[in-house]
């Protein structure tokens, strides 16, 4: 199994390395350094579309992510200029200090369309920093962050906990942009070992536990009235594709704090791919109720991304199977959504038939695919390195903790 595993692994970033960067990295940034919002499945850069300025920050993070892991060299000065090209696309001209967060959507010329303050977008912004910190290790950007936390506490916060949707507010309250916030907080702490952006990491966590994380179902609840009680029109819309990235996530805070809490990311795993998994594929479907029937059957790539990152950190914790589960989506991944007339973008989506639904690879799923690929990496140099393919379990049913997995059902892969 660990030697599949590898295999893949090995195969998904050559991937990267040989075709998706470059790609990216030339027809993906338009004459002005700004980072394009998709490219045509023929191959052309779709520059005339409206830019959501979380896509940009996305896009630095995956650029700079992958000259960290070694699988660029040439790269930064590319999204260094992006990056400074959306901070001054995204903010008030006027603004000097950066305080009142980053506009929602730009046009292709870099004017602002929608000035919405979203906190989807912030935290991306966030994310942005935090990995712009830890590549040049100036202080600056750091402070550009405790900046945008304090326009987020002052201006965002809200007193039943957590932050508003945007500013003007809207509802349902979603746990989706706190997920993101908590990711950023984490990045932030791990960059810096600043122990405030492990602090603020706590105060998202303590919502997952209160709010999110259905103590009962061991589901991700994704929408809520203002008091954080489940919406009663969409509170029972699950997405499989988050409970694996909260899985991964709580992996990653537990490592950072120190708390015993994976527990959670075994219960996630095991009920998302109880749920989540499609009869016929074996990947996950977009959206199911809690008992699994279907809601939407159709298949983006990012939620499969999201399985590999969960089955690669509870294969290090021991979990065999996860191991499997994480060699088999990535080869599916390669043989389909990969497999494209033009190597290095993507399909975005396989509809209930199997048929590719999309005409163009959204730039916003790179941030997916590089976040996988990172924890892919370390997962295969854990095995290479420590031995861990020696320490893990006989292949069973049951993760470390003793909760129950589903078997893999059998089928085509699309």
């Amino acid at each position: 199994m660990p030697i599949k595993f590898l295999a893949a692994a090995d195969r998904l970033m050559t991937w990267c390395s040989s075709a998706a960067l470059p790609v990216w990295s030339s027809y993906g940034v338009d004459s002005n350094g700004r980072f394009v919002e998709q490219i045509s499945q023929q191959g052309s850069a779709e520059a005339d579309v409206n830019r959501r300025v979380r896509v940009q920050f996305r896009q630095f993070y995956a650029l700079t992510h992958s000259h960290i892991l070694g699988l660029s060299t040439d790269l930064i000065e590319t999204a260094e200029r992006a990056m400074t090209q959306a901070i001054a696309d995204s903010f008030d001209a006027d603004d000097a200090a950066l305080e009142r967060g980053c506009a929602l959507l730009l046009r292709a010329d870099g004017s602002v369309l929608d000035s919405t303050r979203d906190l989807y977008t912030q935290a991306f912004y966030l994310l942005a920093l935090a990995w712009r910190f830890r590549l040049s290790q100036d202080t600056k950007w750091l402070e550009a962050a405790d900046r945008e936390i304090a326009f987020l506490e002052q201006q965002m916060g809200s007193p039943e906990g957590g932050y508003i949707e945007s500013i003007p507010p809207r509802l349902p309250r979603r746990q989706n942009p706190h997920m993101h916030l908590f990711e950023a907080f984490l990045a932030l702490h791990e960059a810096s070992d600043e122990a405030r952006y492990l602090k603020l990491a706590d105060k998202i966590f303590d919502l997952f536990e209160a709010h999110f994380f259905g103590e009962e179902s061991d589901c991700i609840i994704e929408y809520f009235t203002q008091d954080w009680q489940p919406d009663p029109l969409q509170g029972g819309r699950i997405e499989p594709g988050h409970m694996m990235e909260w899985a991964w996530l709580v992996d990653q805070y537990g490592k950072q704090s120190g708390r015993s809490v994976s527990a959670y990311s075994q219960r996630l795993y095991a009920k998302a791919r109880e749920i989540g998994l499609d009869p016929v594929t074996g990947l996950l479907m977009d959206e199911v109720r809690m008992d699994g029937t279907p809601i939407r059957r159709t298949r983006r790539s990012w939620p499969q991304t999201e399985y590999i990152k969960a089955a690669s950190v509870l294969a290090q914790s021991g979990y065999a199977p996860a191991l499997g589960h994480a060699a088999e989506v990535i080869e599916t991944l390669l043989d389909t959504y990969l497999n494209t007339d033009v190597p290095g973008i993507w399909r975005d989506s396989y509809n209930a038939d199997g048929v590719a639904t999309d005409n163009s690879a959204p730039a916003s799923t790179f941030y997916h695919y590089m976040s996988a690929i990172g924890a892919v990496s370390e997962l295969s140099q854990a095995i290479r390195t420590k031995g861990l393919a020696g320490q893990l379990p006989e292949d069973g049913d049951k993760p470390p903790g003793g909760v129950q997995v589903a078997r893999r059902r059998a089928g085509s892969p699309l």
